[in-house]
């Protein structure tokens, strides 16, 4: 984060961006640009680690594929509750070329949808990782082996920012859709509804019948703070403590499911530049979770850096 702060420093000898124009029935903190549609280019390095007690101490770690994407973004789509929804979609793939080991068939993909109702954040989000390696225990530490594990989430996350005040907006700092014109901050309120679906076909995790299907219900609640500089630039902190409580769902005929305790940390930092035609960001995220379901436990680490360039039309 240092790094990032320099960084920042060091852009306030650049030009100055063009001063956009700003809706009369908006706060005057917050402006929008002058053009509706965004076309939005992204890329992601990926890191995912699994660590299950029912395998042991060596993790099970993603093959860090490239991921590649585009989306798009609409202001003011339509009219609901009285509010103005705008929208942002974004589809990723990733490279095959770009995994570390050639003989990991690892795949990842993610698709998300955002709205933004007033100081609402709402989005749906889809995600597949597939294909993992682990150390082959009492072997050199360059022998690895391919476990054939794919991870897939789906959630539906509803985030209230609960004391912005029309002052901050998470849009412009990680959406790059909204100029935010001074330093400020909001109390992060929400929660969120997930399905978590592991498909272990080495059986080396001791689910059952080799598949875990978890369904949850989450309470959210952080903070977040944007640090405005002059001539465009910001750098954004974000931080979420969030904790669910759901049931393992299985396949067979027993009606033993377990119930599961989540907590989980998503903690995330963006630094960019906002430009009347073009604007970019680099974002940093790290998220931690800890499943704890019948006998066995299991914590998964997953981070990423990310850029985004937005082209307004």
């Amino acid at each position: 984060m240092l790094t990032v702060l320099a960084l920042a420093g060091a852009c306030l000898a650049s030009d100055p961006a063009p001063i956009n124009d700003q809706q009369p029935d908006q706060d005057p903190e917050i402006s929008t640009f002058r053009d509706r549609f965004s076309l939005r280019f992204l890329g992601s390095y990926n890191y995912m680690s699994i660590q299950n007690s029912a395998y042991g101490e060596e993790p099970l770690e993603s093959n860090r594929p490239l991921n590649l994407g585009i989306g798009f973004g609409y202001d003011s789509l339509f009219t609901l509750f009285n509010k103005s929804w705008d929208l942002s979609l974004d589809i990723q793939y990733n490279l095959p070329f770009t995994t570390s080991n050639g003989h990991s068939n690892f795949r990842a993909f993610e698709t998300g949808i955002n709205f933004f109702p007033d100081d609402w954040w709402l989005s749906g989000n889809l995600r597949l990782y597939s294909g993992f390696t682990t150390k082959i225990k009492d072997e050199p530490r360059d022998r690895i082996k391919f476990v054939d594990l794919s991870v897939y989430d789906m959630y539906f996350s509803a985030l209230w920012m609960a004391s912005a005040n029309g002052k901050f907006t998470p849009r412009s700092a990680y959406f790059l859709e909204r100029l935010q014109k001074r330093s400020a901050g909001s109390i992060i309120v929400g929660g969120r509804l997930q399905r978590n679906i592991a498909k272990d076909n080495d059986g080396i995790l001791l689910y059952e019948n080799n598949r875990r299907d978890i369904t949850t219900t989450w309470g959210d609640v952080g903070y977040t703070y944007s640090f405005i500089f002059r001539r465009g630039y910001f750098v954004n902190l974000w931080g979420v403590l969030g904790l669910a409580y759901g049931r393992i769902v299985t396949d067979d005929d027993n009606d033993n499911d377990d119930n599961v305790l989540l907590p989980e940390f998503d903690i995330r930092s963006a630094f960019g530049y906002l430009g009347d035609k073009w604007s970019w960001n680099i974002v940093l995220k790290s998220g931690y979770s800890i499943v704890l379901y019948g006998d066995y436990s299991e914590r998964k680490y997953v981070s990423a850096i990310q850029t985004l360039a937005v082209r307004r039309f």
